[in-house]
Parts: C-alpha cells; structure tokens; sequence
C-alpha cells in the first residue's frame, strides 16, 4: 500500500450502516490495497438509566438487553474484519438513549421519533460530532470522505450528514440501505442537484462479501429481514436494481 494513496473514510450512524450501504465498495477498495476505516459516531456507551420503553422494547429484539452497545460494537469489528477494513467507535450514544440535559426526557422515545426532526437541543451535538471527524481526519496523511445522504431521514443519519458537512471535505455521499429500498428517493431530493450520480459495479465476491458482513450483525437482522436468506436475496436483488442488471452500489459525488 503506498504511502501517497488516500485512506477512505466512511461515517456510519450506527454499527451497521456503512457495511450496509457500502459493503461491496468497500470489499473493492481493501482488495486492491487501499486502506479503509469505516467511524461509527452514534457507539458510545447508554447512560446510566432508566431506559425508555421504546429502547427496551428494541433490546428484547435484539436479545441483547444488559449488553447491547458491546454486542453490537463487537459485531460491527467482525462485520470490517472480513471485508478488510479498520473500525473506530466514537463516543455519542445512540439516540435512543439519549436525553434533554434540562429535563431528563428521552428525545427519541417511538418508532416515529427516530424518522421526525433533530430535536432542538441536539445543534450543539451537530457541532462537537464536526469537531470529532476535522480531528479525526487530521490524522490521515490523504483521506476521502463518504457521509450517508440521511435518505430515510433517521435523525442520527441525519446528524451525521450535517456533521459532515461542518466538518467539510465530503467527496461523495452513499444511499442510506435499506432506508433507500423502502423509500425510492433520489439523493439528490434531500442534498440538492449538483451531484453526479457514480455506480461502483460489484464481482461476485464483492457481493459475498458484504452479504457475510452484514450476517455478521446478527442482533440486527430481524430488524429488516425474516431471516438471513431474506436479507441476502434482498441484497442481490437491491445490487442489481441499482446497477440495472449488473451488481452495484451507487454513491452520488460532490462536484
């Protein structure tokens, strides 16, 4: 790996969505010898307590109620370890966990919630998670930026999206999956229209690849799909819609 070649950075919400959205791209990337590092923002460790209902309710899915942050954490360094990639875990929790300082209210307490508005008191997270990414990419000699578009507009996609841009040197935007399936939209809906559209095409162990990744998070699973069949025939069919015919995912480029 040459030492002038530019390490690609992926801001994930959570501790899933970039190997969901990107997995094969990132499969791609390692196996021609470029270095990448997927940040997850949103994997900082719940408060003390008491829990909402809403995310109690999410730990029995997961059946991982005492220790769904390590489980989850731990699931995602499996997930990059098999496509190559190097994982960091930030320290914002979930939002889920979180709560209005002033009041102790959990922010985002229903299904709803979680694809609504940024509550208010969240602008100053928008800043110290900008400040998190410029020190973070200071540390890389080259890097390349990739934030998730917020398409399904989830708040910690969302967040994310608008950290980045703080921060700045976003070079291209991914397709939030599976929101994007559910949803349809256009990327350049939500991020305006000077964006071009960029299909990165996947091999085959491209896509095996992030099929096994994305089994990796097992607490996950039933969130989106049946079962692990479901999801990987979800993944090929989703792939080929996007390459129209051919295996891909597509990421839309800042000019």
């Amino acid at each position: 790996m040459s030492n002038a070649s530019p390490t690609h950075v992926y801001l994930s919400p959570h501790l899933d969505d970039a190997v969901f959205s990107c997995g094969g791209m990132i499969h791609r990337q390692t196996h021609a010898g470029e270095r990448v590092v997927v940040v997850t923002l949103c994997a900082g460790g719940p408060p003390a307590g008491p829990f909402s209902d809403f995310a109690q309710s999410l730990h029995a899915r997961w059946q991982t109620p005492l220790e769904a942050v390590a489980v989850r954490r731990a699931e995602d360094l499996a997930a990059l370890n098999l496509l190559g990639a190097e994982g960091i875990h930030l320290s914002t929790p979930d939002c889920i966990y979180r709560v209005e300082a002033s009041s102790g209210k959990h922010l985002y307490a229903s299904e709803a919630s979680l694809f609504g508005d940024v509550h208010l008191s969240e602008l100053n997270l928008i800043r110290r998670m900008a400040d998190e990414i410029a020190r973070l990419l200071r540390t890389f000699q080259r890097s390349l930026l990739y934030a998730p578009a917020g398409l399904g507009h989830h708040v910690d996609h969302q967040l994310t999206r608008q950290a980045a841009e703080v921060a700045g040197r976003v070079q291209a935007y991914y397709e939030d999956y599976p929101y994007v399936a559910f949803s349809g939209e256009d990327a350049r809906t939500t991020l305006g229209p000077k964006l071009a559209p960029e299909l990165v095409y996947l091999t085959p162990d491209n896509l095996t690849a992030k099929v096994q990744a994305i089994a990796a998070y097992a607490s996950q699973l039933s969130t989106f799909w049946e079962d692990e069949a479901a999801m990987e025939a979800a993944i090929h069919d989703f792939a080929t819609h996007v390459g129209e015919g051919r295996p891909a995912e597509r990421v839309w480029r800042t000019r």
